[in-house]
């Protein structure tokens, strides 16, 4: 006779859920869940960056070759899809308290801080990371105290099957 319609309301809320999470991030010209092959060519075409690498195969790495432009781009993906995004911006304090205050400000109190210590090759690295959730983005601030320089970036992820969220 009929079909049960919980089914297709199911379905229905499933697809609203999966587009939901491709669209969780739009970060300049790149938003989650574009393939690899539309990141690459954004990047080819329209990004001018010195260098584009790809370290592993789910993950592409533009920069500029100069320090003192200070642009990174790391691309993480899961399955073809873009996951992941972070951005190095000049690292100091005051924009470190911008950031964090502006980012309490729009989304709350973190959800995950990390605080950690590591012994490197040349001496230390001390990392200060906080993470804030938006639906199924992740939203961070890290900044880096290596022996010879410091570094700050801003990530943006999506929950997914590959890795799991926040990165520190």
């Amino acid at each position: 006779m009929s079909q049960n319609p919980r089914p297709r309301h199911s379905l229905l809320l499933a697809g609203l859920m999966l587009s939901g999470q491709a669209l969780a991030f739009q970060v300049a010209d790149f938003e989650s869940g574009m393939g690899k092959k539309e990141v690459m060519e954004k990047l080819i075409t329209q990004w001018n960056f010195d260098k584009i690498e790809e370290p592993s195969a789910e993950t592409i790495l533009a920069y500029d070759t100069s320090s003192e432009l200070n642009r990174r781009y790391l691309f993480s993906f899961c399955k073809g899809k873009l996951t992941g995004f972070e951005q190095d911006i000049k690292p100091s304090l005051k924009a470190l308290v911008i950031v964090i205050a502006n980012y309490t400000q729009k989304y709350g109190q973190p959800s995950r801080v990390y605080a950690n210590t590591h012994v490197v090759s040349n001496g230390e690295k001390n990392v200060l990371g906080l993470f804030w959730k938006s639906g199924v983005e992740h939203i961070g601030v890290k900044y880096t105290i290596l022996p010879t320089t410091e570094q700050m970036s801003l990530s943006f992820e999506v929950n997914n099957l590959c890795y799991p969220t926040p990165r520190f």
